[in-house]
């Protein structure tokens, strides 16, 4: 998973969020679901709320992304229905959790969809599970804006999905970058778990290495939540890196990083978005110690600006959602929550632009609302604009977004210390560029 623009922010959701997602996901499962492939929601009677489902998983180790989307869509939510909503009808945000398996997910999306007649968009957090959830979501002709990284959808063809993030291809090639420009070390050990999501990163990492002049002296594929990583450790310490770049889910990154430690190693850590949350945080002050978590360990992902209105107006949604939200603080600077708003806040701009609640018909308006001439920070802006008869752009709390054929959207990064979360290093489009080899 990936992001966005200049701008520090928290890692994870803090303690007791998680709990308000675990309370709610029987009630929104129940509720949930979504048009017919005819695109029935273009029928709802009257004043009938909008669905937007949050696809996420909120169980298992990946559930704070799922928070994260929720969180995103109810602020946009709240900001959206005190706007006046989108002709006549008020949206309403609800979760379905996919577990982040694709063996769980296909039966919720299929539940999804077969259960609400009011569903015009999904906002979802998916990587490892887009091959086996897409498909169903196009079929059914419904709008997904994505923060997923899996790489073969940098070439997508489905014309309902929607990415604002890079692929993890594109974040393997930002990790190289960092490296290169922000440590000066050339001596690469790559240390990644064994799942598809995690995996997704190398080939840019490795690619970006051979252009930039890295050599990349060891690549663990490192299966998942083993009592102990010693053999890998020795192996790794063995090839002589300077930096270690590293994935995995929190349970297996605790236990490599303590192994890590107690062989001696006080290099350079550089882990990905995946290793975002409050459990890897968790995980890895126990293995390493505050201290050493904050002077060894950077985290590189997507950047997005602290000011302005578009950011203004996203924290005044956030904290204006009442208990629907119960860290705003703690979320406002979270990239996985401001997606899911903007993604959220978009496929309303586009029912406008469209004059439609029919997916079918407001599809292809996602893109148009990005390219007008009129600038537009939050959405009673665009449909202020829009009313006037005017062509938007719209311009989030997560920047500017510039769709190419493939449906994909990219962003600026930077590496934060996992701790204060500030940026130490910003990776700039034209580092990533040298790493892809352009």
């Amino acid at each position: 998973m990936s992001g966005r623009k200049h701008r520090t922010r928290r890692a994870a959701a803090r303690g007791g969020t998680l709990a308000l997602v675990g309370g709610v996901v029987g009630l929104a499962l129940a509720a949930c679901g979504t048009s017919s492939p005819s695109g029935s929601s273009a029928s709802a009677s009257g004043s009938s709320p909008l669905e937007v489902a949050a696809f996420s998983p909120f169980t298992g180790p990946n559930a704070f992304y799922g928070y994260f989307q929720y969180t995103g869509c109810v602020a946009a939510e709240h900001a959206i229905n005190a706007a006046g909503g989108v002709m006549g009808h008020h949206l309403t945000c609800t979760i379905v959790d996919n577990r982040g398996e694709p063996a769980d997910a296909v039966p919720a999306a299929n539940n999804m969809l077969a259960g609400s007649p009011h569903l015009i968009g999904i906002v979802d957090g998916d990587s490892g599970l887009m091959s086996a959830t897409v498909p169903l979501f196009n079929q059914a002709h419904i709008p997904d804006l994505s923060a997923g990284g899996d790489v073969q959808f940098d070439t997508n063809t489905y014309p309902y999905f929607w990415r604002t993030t890079p692929g993890d291809d594109v974040a393997g090639y930002t990790l190289a970058a960092y490296v290169k420009f922000g440590t000066g070390y050339t001596r690469v050990a790559a240390v990644f778990g064994n799942d598809q999501a995690a995996q997704g990163n190398v080939p840019g990492l490795v690619s970006g290495a051979k252009h930039l002049g890295l050599k990349i002296v060891d690549n663990e594929a490192i299966a998942l939540d083993q009592t102990t990583y010693e053999t890998e450790v020795q192996k790794i310490l063995a090839s002589h890196p300077q930096v270690i770049v590293t994935e995995s889910d929190p349970q297996t990154g605790g236990v490599l990083l303590g192994d890590l430690k107690q062989a001696g190693w006080t290099g350079p850590i550089v882990g990905t978005s995946g290793t975002l949350g409050v459990d890897y945080d968790k995980a890895a002050i126990a293995a390493l110690g505050t201290a050493d978590y904050e002077s060894h360990f950077v985290r590189v992902i997507s950047y997005a600006q602290q000011s302005g209105t578009a950011w203004e107006t996203w924290k005044n949604a956030l904290f204006g959602a009442g208990s629907l939200v119960k860290n705003p603080a703690g979320d406002e600077t979270a990239i996985y929550a401001e997606l899911p708003y903007d993604h959220t806040t978009m496929i309303a701009l586009a029912m406008l632009a469209a004059h439609s609640i029919d997916p079918v018909t407001f599809n292809p308006y996602i893109e148009k609302i990005t390219q007008g001439a009129t600038v537009v920070h939050t959405f009673a802006q665009g449909k202020a604009a829009l009313a006037a008869g005017k062509a938007i752009d719209y311009v989030g709390v997560t920047g500017q977004v510039s769709f190419d054929k493939y449906h994909n959207s990219g962003g600026l990064w930077a590496a934060e210390n996992p701790v204060t979360n500030q940026p130490v290093k910003l990776v700039s489009a034209k580092d990533i560029a040298t790493a892809e080899g352009h």
